[in-house]
């Protein structure tokens, strides 16, 4: 939820622009009619509280893709045993 520093009454959205992967700045306007200040929220990334599933596949292939060949070989025996 966003609220106004000016009045305290609760703004929208207007518009967002991803700056970069982690950074977005958001365009905002209070709801207060008596009000009305538009200002800009710097959205950034903080951390990860919660490893995505996707990341771990990523880290498995890139682990898989650089073993020598005859490890990958003893893993192809192991999985279809």
């Amino acid at each position: 939820m966003i609220f106004c520093k000016i009045c305290g009454y609760k703004a929208v959205i207007n518009r967002s622009k991803r700056e970069h992967k982690e950074y977005t700045k958001l365009y905002c306007t209070c709801k207060n009619k008596d009000c009305a200040h538009k200002f800009v929220i710097h959205l950034t990334f903080s951390h990860t509280t919660k490893p995505s599933k996707l990341e771990e596949q990523n880290y498995f292939k890139y682990i898989i893709a650089n073993l020598p060949e005859n490890k990958k070989q003893e893993l192809r025996s192991m999985l279809s045993a």
